[in-house]
C-alpha cells in the first residue's frame, strides 16, 4: 500500500479573517477607471434583449446526520432589481429512496419543505417537485459512504511557564499551556470515483450554551504532500495561476485512489493565566469553559463537487471585470437550476476545561 502524508498545523489564532483579495482589488480598480472614463457621457441604454421567464431553484444538502430538506425558490432576471429570490411555497415534493415513493416533504416557511425521513449511506434519493407555472422538476443524487478514516496517533501535553518582574521576585504569573497533536488517515476506496472535503471548527461552551464557533482555516494547496516520492501529488489542483479560496478543502482522489492519507494536526491553547504573590494565588479563578474542536473528514457526492467548483470558477470570472467570459455553474436539477448534493462526514471531536477564554 502506498502512503501519502499531509502535515497540518492548526492554532486558535489561525482563523478565518476578511481581507480585501487581490482580484476584489483588481475589480474595484477597474470599475473605479470605467466610472471615472464615462462619467461625463453617462446614458442608460433599454436592454432589447429576451427575458427568460423565472425557472425554479432547487437546493439541498443531503446527508445521514438530518431529515431531508430542500429549499425551492425561483430565479431572477441578472439584469433586473437586485432583491432576493421569491421563495415558492405552494408546491408538491416527493421524496423516493432507491425507486419506492418514501414520502411527500410537508412546507415550513420560505419555502423550506422538510421530511422526516433520514438518509443512509448507498440511497438513492429522488426529489420531484410540482407547481404551478412551472415544468416538472426532477433531481437524483446518492448518498456517500461514510469515509474510512482511523485515529493512528493522539497525544497531549501539559506545560506550565513562569515569569517574574525584575523588581517584583514574590510575584509569579503562571501560564498553563495544552498541546494536542492528532494524526488521522484516510483509506480511499479504489477503483472508484470518490470525492472529499476536510474542515476543522473550534467552539466554546459555558453551562452548554455556546459562546462562539468559529472555523480554522485549512490549508492543503501548502500540506497535502507525499513524502514517500517528495512529490507535490495534488500540483495540478493547487496551480500557482488559480485562486482556490473558495475549494481550498476540497479534494479529488484521482491522484491517490486507494492510498492511505495521512493528517497531522496540531493544536495549541492557553488553560489558565494566574498570579501568585509570596506563593499564594491572588487571580486566576476564572469560570470554566468547554473548548471543542470538531475534525471532519467528508465524502461528497461527484454533482457537488464539481457545482462547488464551477461556482468558485464563477465567483473569479466576475471578479476578473465585467469583460471576463461568463462560466456555466453546474446543477443536476432537470426543468430548473441549482444543486441536490450529498455528503456523509467522519468527525473527531476533542473536549478539554479551561478557564482562559480569548
Amino acid at each position: 500500500m502506498k502512503q501519502a502524508y499531509i502535515s497540518l498545523k492548526l492554532d486558535y489564532k489561525s482563523l478565518v479573517s476578511a481581507s480585501l483579495t487581490k482580484s476584489g482589488f483588481l475589480y474595484a480598480l477597474s470599475a473605479f477607471l470605467l466610472a471615472t472614463v464615462f462619467i461625463s457621457c453617462e446614458k442608460d441604454i433599454e436592454f432589447k434583449g429576451t427575458i427568460s421567464n423565472p425557472m425554479p431553484v432547487l437546493n439541498s444538502l443531503l446527508t445521514p446526520d438530518s431529515a431531508v430538506s430542500v429549499h425551492l425558490s425561483q430565479s431572477r432576471f441578472v439584469l433586473g432589481e437586485s432583491k432576493p429570490m421569491s421563495p415558492i411555497t405552494n408546491a408538491t415534493v416527493s421524496l423516493s429512496v432507491n425507486g419506492d415513493l418514501k414520502e411527500q416533504l410537508i412546507h415550513e416557511a420560505n419555502g423550506i419543505f422538510r421530511g422526516s425521513y433520514f438518509p443512509r449511506p448507498g440511497d438513492e434519493i429522488t426529489i420531484e417537485v410540482e407547481a404551478d407555472r412551472y415544468d416538472r422538476v426532477e433531481s437524483r443524487t446518492i448518498i456517500p459512504r461514510k469515509p474510512h478514516v482511523t485515529v493512528t496517533d493522539s497525544t497531549v501535553t501539559i506545560s506550565e511557564e513562569d515569569y517574574s518582574p525584575p523588581m517584583e521576585p514574590d510575584r509569579v504569573y503562571r501560564t498553563t499551556y495544552r498541546s494536542m497533536q492528532v494524526q488521522l488517515k484516510l483509506t480511499d476506496a479504489p477503483d472508484t470515483e470518490n470525492y472529499y472535503y476536510i474542515k476543522a471548527t473550534q467552539s466554546y461552551y459555558q453551562d452548554g450554551k455556546l459562546l462562539r464557533s468559529l472555523p480554522l482555516e485549512l490549508k492543503l494547496s501548502e500540506l497535502l504532500k507525499n513524502n514517500i516520492s517528495g512529490g507535490f501529488i495534488f500540483e495540478e489542483l493547487f496551480d500557482e495561476g488559480g485562486d482556490r479560496s473558495m475549494t481550498e478543502n476540497l479534494f479529488p482522489d484521482f491522484l491517490v485512489n486507494g492510498k492511505d492519507i495521512f493528517f497531522d494536526f496540531s493544536f495549541h491553547d492557553t488553560l489558565n493565566k494566574a498570579e501568585y504573590v509570596g506563593g499564594e494565588k491572588v487571580s486566576g479563578d476564572n469560570p470554566e469553559i468547554t473548548v471543542e474542536y470538531i475534525i471532519e473528514i467528508a465524502e461528497i457526492s461527484k454533482d457537488l463537487y464539481q457545482y462547488v467548483i464551477s461556482g468558485s470558477q464563477a465567483v473569479r470570472a466576475k471578479d476578473n471585470g465585467p469583460f471576463s467570459e461568463p462560466v456555466q455553474v453546474h446543477t443536476n436539477i432537470q426543468n430548473g437550476i441549482g444543486i441536490l448534493g450529498a455528503y456523509t462526514p467522519y468527525r473527531f471531536v476533542s473536549r478539554f476545561q479551561t478557564r482562559h477564554y480569548p
